[in-house]
């Protein structure tokens, strides 16, 4: 459960309700919306008042997404250019570009293959690096444009033998 603020309530999955707030008449961009951190800031944002744009592969989950006023969606893989520009151009301005669609690959970096480095390095990295050139120029000229990217993360530790 996702707290707004003090004294606001927790924003839910059973609540589509939308309450003005925060973020009136921004436009969020967010990618890998369809679950986990990157569903709960779509609702967290949308309840804020803000209009989400919320993004990812996983067409059927995304479309859940779709009951809560506010939040419009969109398939979109961040690994391939064409499929950003393209959705890039669609876009009048984005106040807020929120990365979130990451990838760990399990195990140690011995049990790593190359073809496993490279799609994390693909999504981890030069998807944020894609998304960022393709819409900061959509950024409002009366203000910044807000830039979120977040990173999934592992730690790993054994004797070195």
């Amino acid at each position: 459960m996702l707290l707004l603020a003090q004294g606001r309530t927790p924003v839910t999955d059973q609540d589509p309700g939308s309450i003005m707030g925060r973020l009136d008449k921004k436009v969020i961009i967010l990618t890998a919306a369809a679950q986990g951190i990157g569903r709960a800031a779509a609702i967290a944002f949308a309840r804020e008042g803000a209009k989400v744009i919320a993004t990812d592969v996983n067409e059927s989950k995304l479309q859940e997404l779709e009951k809560y006023p506010g939040i419009q969606t969109r398939v979109l893989d961040v690994t391939k250019k064409k499929q950003i520009d393209q959705f890039a151009n669609e876009v009048e301005r984005v106040d807020v570009l929120f990365n979130v669609a990451g990838f760990v690959h399990h195990g140690t970096i011995l049990d790593c293959e190359e073809k496993d480095w490279d799609f994390s390095m693909n999504l981890n990295v030069r998807s944020m690096y894609l998304m960022i050139k393709a819409f900061l120029p959509k950024g409002s000229p009366l203000q910044d444009t807000r830039v979120i990217s977040v990173t999934p993360t592992c730690e790993h530790t054994s004797p070195l033998h």
